[in-house]
């Protein structure tokens, strides 16, 4: 029955999950998008400009692939309560398959998505969070697996899974434990100087061409039109930022270089 057990759990793992629906992710992700949009500009004389971009670029980046990767470690860990002969195999494969993954994000990220920005590390620390109870199953899996043989414990039902569940109880927590006490203790440490300190609007509207200004249409339009400013507020759009002009006497600052 195990072994059944196992052929099944390495038939749904690989190529099923491991794999194909990475190799069909590109197609609704990137070329259908880009297709599609192709389509409707070329078709639609009245999509023009910036709609126009925006029919052609592909869909935004998002944290999913976080959710994808640690299916893919819970069900690679659960090869470990059933007989050993698929367990490298099974690795090998979550490996290669895990490369490709990494391949297509990391062209998709270069490549396709207009911009990804990501302010702070606390889904990354959830996710890392989220390793502990996944991790603890192998705890639970050594109890289980090491039950009656030699030199080790030899326990039967309700006893049994309370060990097991304590074993993925104290490596869970554990985990944890590291993840919030241990960690941190490697980490930089706080600068005692601020670097930002004594910074101004204009040294960061240098640097950043979105600003309250730039980002406000209503704004870069009575600039032109009220005010008649020479240049005008130039409005922030993505992928644009060459056009736009400095004029320090009304907030804006951003030019961009020949090298950028």
């Amino acid at each position: 029955m195990q072994r059944a057990l196992a052929e099944n759990t390495y038939s749904y793992a690989f190529p099923s999950t491991f794999l194909i629906p990475f190799l069909i992710e590109p197609f609704p992700l990137v070329i259908a998008p880009l297709v599609l949009g192709k389509l409707i500009v070329r078709t639609h004389p009245e999509v023009q400009g910036r709609d126009a971009e925006e029919w052609v670029a592909m869909v935004p980046m998002e944290m999913g692939r976080y959710a994808d990767l640690l299916l893919n470690m819970i069900l690679g860990i659960l090869i470990f309560y059933f007989p050993g002969g698929y367990t490298w195999i099974l690795f090998l494969a979550m490996a290669a398959s895990h490369c490709w993954i990494y391949a297509f994000d990391y062209l998709r990220v270069l490549r396709s998505i207009p911009s990804c920005t990501f302010a702070a590390f606390t889904i990354d620390w959830w996710c890392q969070a989220l390793l502990a109870p996944i991790t603890g199953i192998m705890a639970a899996c050594l109890v289980f697996k090491g039950n009656c043989e030699e030199g080790y414990h030899c326990i039967k039902g309700v006893t049994l899974i309370a060990s097991c569940t304590g074993a993925w109880v104290v490596s869970t927590a554990l985990h944890l434990c590291v993840l919030n006490f241990v960690i941190p203790m490697f980490g930089k440490s706080r600068p005692e100087e601020d670097p930002c300190a004594g910074a101004t609007f204009s040294d960061l509207a240098h640097r950043v061409p979105c600003s309250w200004f730039t980002a406000n249409p209503v704004h870069c339009l009575r600039s032109r039109h009220v005010y008649h400013h020479s240049p005008p507020c130039s409005y922030f759009e993505l992928g644009r930022e060459k056009y736009m002009r400095p004029n320090p006497k009304i907030g804006v600052f951003y030019e961009e270089s020949a090298k950028e």
